[in-house]
């Protein structure tokens, strides 16, 4: 699997789980052992006025593709001055 196809099946495996992603953003890729791992964020709307925006991890195996490991985690919010 090359880093392309990596980025595409975490694109879709983002999309399934959040039906309203406004933007994906890779931060790096790298390979470790046998696994891809993406670090990103990644933008949706929970509600008409609401986003949220997450980092995320993936580990995707090379061989078979599937997703080892999604772990995803809430930025900070900036707080109006």
């Amino acid at each position: 699997m090359k880093s392309e196809e990596a980025e595409a099946r975490a694109r879709e495996f983002i999309k399934q789980r959040h039906s309203r992603v406004e933007r994906i953003f890779f931060k790096t890729m790298y390979k470790e052992e046998n696994l891809w791992v993406l670090h990103g964020e990644v933008k949706f709307r929970r509600a008409f006025f609401f986003v949220a925006n997450r980092s995320f991890e993936f580990r995707i195996n090379m061989d078979t593709g599937e997703v080892v490991l999604y772990e995803e985690n809430p930025l900070p919010q900036l707080k109006a001055k």
